[in-house]
């Protein structure tokens, strides 16, 4: 009976520790459903456009607040490759 409950306190640990990295498995596509990258990140350095996204403001970029900077910079590479610069 002990085995179980410890089992049990063990798969609940692993998935709450894993919800964090569930919630960064997000479409870079989802962010174009409102914005025009060439538009929107125009003029815009890389730190600009990931502290837009981090806005905690912004309801919409709630979820951003899970993802690594690495992550972020990738999303936003592939959405808009000129803000590499």
């Amino acid at each position: 009976m002990k085995k179980n409950i410890v089992a049990g306190l063990c798969y609940g640990a692993l998935l709450c520790a894993g919800l964090p990295a569930l919630a960064a498995d997000t479409d870079p596509n989802q962010c174009l459903e409102c914005h025009e990258p060439a538009e929107d990140w125009q003029g815009m350095s890389m730190e600009e456009i990931m502290n837009e996204a981090r806005d905690p403001e912004n309801k919409r970029h709630k979820d951003n607040q899970a993802f690594t900077d690495e992550q972020l910079k990738l999303i936003i590479l592939s959405l808009f490759p000129e803000s590499e610069a």
